[in-house]
């Protein structure tokens, strides 16, 4: 399922890549059988930086993925 944290200092699931880092969604990337093959990740320095549109501009492009990883 696409996770999205508001802020990741609250969030005991998050793993300090930037220390800059305040907010994040994570989207799977799925094979044609539903396996996740890959993740989708994207980061910002803002809190609640990411909207209902971004998680489905990324959903949609982790569906697009589904056919070209295997």
């Amino acid at each position: 399922e696409t996770v999205v944290v508001a802020d990741v200092r609250g969030d005991p699931r998050y793993l300090t890549t930037f220390g800059s880092t305040r907010s994040e969604i994570v989207v799977p990337v799925k094979d044609e059988g539903g396996t996740v093959v890959g993740l989708i990740d994207v980061e910002s320095e803002k809190v609640s930086a990411f909207v209902p549109q971004d998680v489905r501009l990324l959903e949609s492009w982790a569906a697009g993925l589904a056919g070209v990883v295997a």
